[in-house]
């Protein structure tokens, strides 16, 4: 690690979060951590073995879900820095773009995580309908073509460096421009992270759960689980603070299961019916996965 920037709109840090910050998500942990982290960790081996190591990764599904902390828990996993640029910060600012790829640069060997491609990189003509009037998650704005052209340009410039693994996010990849994501040497892996399953919100549960200090008594989470279809990781760090509100509602120095199954009720899904299948949809018709490394 050689020091740590704070900029306005992205960061460079040392990682501090692990696999077991992140709440269910069992398949794209173990998929993220071979694309990501083994690639860094231990590419000399993997070239003996003749695999082709990725040349970015882009991990795409709901917002709310965890794709951000998969992100620097495989930077963790690889003992090296995390680099974190946000794509809507980055709209309008081609030189702060610029700067923090080659900021980057000097911070290898590093994770390069660039997140919301979708409004850096937008692919034209793309319906971002769910279903009738339901455009939940679409960017309010885009980059320009210039910004794109940037973009695209310094994710080339880098793949000179087998010192950073390339990572992006989207909430859709059949939004994203296919120039970054079907060119061999750009986001060239794809990993998806489904709506979260009751296994993922039971173990997103038993994180946010335990953070409580006031709690009292068993809180069934298998049954809070089951109660909460549509969340995702926001929805469900939202719940435990509305268990906690209603507790305090009650004049009670206690957080019981009762205000849990109360805040099941009062916290709105970010998920709908309509984006849940779009989701499997996109996965199964738009983005086809044909490799396993």
């Amino acid at each position: 690690m050689h020091r740590k920037l704070n900029r306005i709109y992205y960061e460079v840090k040392e990682p501090t979060l692990t696999w077991d910050d992140i709440g269910g998500l069992d398949g794209p942990k173990r998929i993220v951590k071979e694309m990501v982290s083994l690639p860094l960790s231990k590419r000399e081996l993997l070239r003996r073995h003749d695999l082709t190591i990725p040349a970015g990764v882009l991990i795409w599904g709901p917002l709310g879900v965890g794709i951000t902390m998969l992100a620097e828990a495989a930077a963790t996993e690889a003992g090296v820095s995390y680099v974190y640029i946000s794509g809507q910060e980055m709209l309008g600012r081609p030189g702060e773009l610029e700067r923090a790829f080659r900021d980057a640069e000097h911070e290898a060997p590093c994770v390069l995580y660039i997140s919301d491609t979708e409004w850096l990189a937008p692919r034209a003509g793309s319906d971002y309908q769910w279903g009738p009037g339901n455009y939940r998650g679409m960017p309010p704005t885009f980059a320009d073509r210039e910004l794109t052209e940037v973009f695209i340009r310094e994710i080339d410039r880098i793949q000179t460096r087998d010192d950073i693994m390339l990572v992006g996010s989207a909430y859709r990849v059949d939004v994203v421009d296919q120039a970054i994501i079907k060119e061999k040497r750009r986001f060239n892996r794809k990993v998806f992270v489904a709506p979260p399953s009751e296994a993922d919100r039971e173990g997103m549960l038993g994180i946010y759960v335990q953070r409580i200090p006031t709690l009292n008594g068993p809180v069934d989470i298998p049954e809070l689980a089951r109660l909460t279809e549509g969340f995702v990781g926001w929805d469900v760090e939202n719940l435990c603070k509305r268990a906690v509100l209603n507790a305090v509602d009650r004049e009670s120095e206690k957080v019981e299961m009762e205000d849990f199954t109360r805040a099941s009720r009062q916290v709105e899904p970010w998920l709908t019916p309509d984006m849940t299948e779009g989701y499997f949809r996109i996965y199964r018709d738009d983005c086809p996965h044909h490799y396993s490394f």
